[in-house]
């Protein structure tokens, strides 16, 4: 049987992105929308469902939308959920499909806690030439994010994430699983603990000092990616609890 609630989980905070959407007049902040991309929805699904668990489906109306459905095997039942958007600015008929498909997935409750997240505004850059910022309706154009910016934005998806009730699974029980009890690990009564791989001490024992000179954006990047795939959500859930200490 699938497990709704492990399908609804919150993402890791670094699995958020987010898109500029209304920039202030003089250029420093932006409101930010945040986001998981089609990628991140469908390796969830695979995780809980399994690659022959779920399946896709897309069609057009005759104004041109674009409807996705999503379909789960239960037992011997297959449910489907749909739901549909229009083709977007940026990437037409591209953008349409995923956007469909990522609105079918909030169908099954994957991302909606996204919902919930208060407006949000972070530091940025915009584009400017010799004249000063470029203007488009009279504002600005967004650039990129700056470094403060951008730990403004991990920070709005992680106080998110810390305040959903009951705590998140993909964030305890998982941790559970990958450390398991003293006694499953030898029959000796002082067997050592099977140690960390090198990634994790060296993601965990640096993290502090990133965050204390605020470079932690880009050290955890930088050594996240390199953690095995098993030990992630025990690295996220450490990395949240340090976060939470370091803030006492």
């Amino acid at each position: 049987m699938v497990d709704l609630d492990r399908l609804r989980a919150p993402f890791a905070p670094e699995e958020h992105q987010w898109r500029a959407q209304s920039v202030a007049r003089d250029g420093r902040r932006a409101q930010a929308l945040c986001y998981i991309n089609a990628r991140a929805v469908q390796a969830r699904l695979d995780d809980v469902c399994g690659v022959a668990g779920w399946q896709s489906e897309f069609a057009e109306t005759p104004s041109g939308r674009v409807i996705a459905t999503i379909k789960i095997e239960f037992g011997d039942r297959w449910i489907s959920k749909s739901d549909g958007a229009g083709a977007t600015a940026m990437e037409g008929e591209k953008g349409g499909l995923s956007d469909a498909f990522k609105r079918a997935a909030v169908m099954w409750g994957i991302g909606r806690y996204l919902y919930a997240m208060p407006a949000t505004w972070a530091e940025c850059e915009v584009l400017r030439d010799d004249k000063g910022p470029r203007l488009r309706n009279g504002k600005p154009v967004w650039k990129n994010w700056t470094s403060r910016g951008a730990r403004e934005l991990q920070d709005a998806v992680c106080a998110l994430i810390e305040g959903l009730s009951p705590a998140p699974r993909a964030l305890t029980d998982q941790r559970a699983v990958l450390l398991p009890a003293p006694e499953v690990l030898a029959p000796a009564v002082e067997a050592e603990p099977a140690p960390w791989p090198i990634e994790v001490t060296t993601l965990l024992q640096g993290l502090p000092a990133a965050i204390r000179d605020g470079s932690n954006i880009e050290f955890w990047g930088q050594n996240f990616r390199q953690v095995p795939r098993e030990w992630r959500p025990f690295v996220i859930a450490e990395r949240d609890r340090i976060k939470r200490e370091m803030r006492r």
